[in-house]
């Protein structure tokens, strides 16, 4: 007699969602963020619990939030002024991970800032029928749930404006045409996110000095700053290929770092602990056509107003790609982002 055929629902395993919620949410918790968006892909309710408050909670059960260090990197080798696919990036164990990349359009000259788990690139310089322009456009990347959304826009076109957070309000200072910039209340403008508006402030209503030298940005000729007990300390630049620190309104050469010495350095970004920068240089293998991405962390000891040295604490190759990258132009932004990992 021929056995009776197991229908194929009876020889199915049970599957994860049939599991209890808490032991379901318990397990996605331990999992990576940077392999939420493909496990968005599995299911509708694969997404919703990926969105949901639960997991926020048993994530904080888990472990706690830490400071970690994105980039955006420009990988299209090209020195146009929209690069419409700039790839972000977190550096976690020495590498450089992918991270859900910018959907719009990238402008130059942008502004970055970040709080918490969200951060905001603001306005930035294009060019429209051969002319110039700024941008008044607002970007916001929440690395919680690896969403990016356009926010209102400023009331002026700005670019390489100084942005800065207090409390919980983004703080945009300068960046807009001579046309604007002789009226005061064109001086800067802060943003509500409760209220999602912009609202005009003045030079009178914001103490600049305490929040210009906090502005961050990769670019060499633009200063990273670093937590110190030195109030005089201006932080750290990448000059002719050297990491330089500024100190007590002097820029000296940061000693003690021979061991890298024969690269030349792009860029200089923070790191995710105090007193210490990332900097970061590229080495291109022709023959092979790929391009490795290397970056070091240093620890900045100020010996005195004229000498500054610096400690490597690591240093390797974080990341590789397939082609020759030859414009200095490879970091765009970076940003010191509270997550868990």
């Amino acid at each position: 007699m021929m056995k009776k055929k197991k229908s194929s629902s009876e020889s199915l395993p049970p599957s994860f969602l049939s599991l209890p919620y808490d032991i379901v949410f318990n397990t996605l918790a331990r999992i990576s963020r940077t392999n939420y968006p493909i496990l968005s892909l599995v299911s509708k309710r694969f997404r919703s619990l990926l969105a949901s408050p639960d997991l926020e909670a048993a994530r904080s059960l888990v472990g706690r939030p830490e400071k970690y260090l994105h980039v955006c990197l420009n990988l299209n080798n090209n020195n146009n002024n929209l690069n419409p696919n700039p790839s972000w990036f977190i550096l976690s164990q020495h590498k450089l991970i992918p991270t859900p990349s910018f959907p719009y359009r990238h402008l130059n000259s942008s502004s970055v800032v970040s709080t918490d788990s969200e951060t905001y690139v603001i306005g930035g310089g294009l060019v429209v029928n051969g002319s110039k322009k700024r941008s008044k456009r607002v970007f916001r990347i929440d690395f919680k749930t690896h969403q990016w959304s356009e926010l209102p826009n400023m009331r002026l076109p700005r670019k390489e404006a100084v942005v800065e957070v207090m409390d919980g309000k983004i703080f945009v200072i300068g960046g807009c045409s001579g046309k604007y910039s002789t009226k005061d209340e064109n001086y800067g403008e802060v943003y509500d996110p409760n209220t999602q508006t912009w609202e005009p402030t003045s030079a009178t209503t914001l103490d600049l000095p305490n929040h210009t030298k906090q502005q961050h940005d990769t670019r060499s000729t633009r200063p990273s700053s670093v937590e110190t007990e030195n109030n005089l300390w201006l932080g750290a630049i990448v000059r002719n290929g050297e990491l330089r620190c500024g100190v007590w309104f002097r820029w000296s050469k940061v000693v003690g770092l021979e061991a890298i010495s024969s690269n030349y350095l792009i860029s200089v970004t923070n790191s995710c602990h105090d007193k210490s920068v990332v900097v970061w240089w590229k080495t291109n293998y022709a023959e092979e056509c790929k391009t490795e991405i290397w970056c070091a962390q240093i620890l900045i000891e100020i010996c005195d107003p004229m000498k500054v040295r610096g400690f490597i604490e690591w240093s390797q190759s974080v990341f590789t790609f397939q082609g020759c990258h030859d414009s200095d132009e490879l970091l765009l932004h970076s940003a010191l982002v509270t997550h868990e990992f």
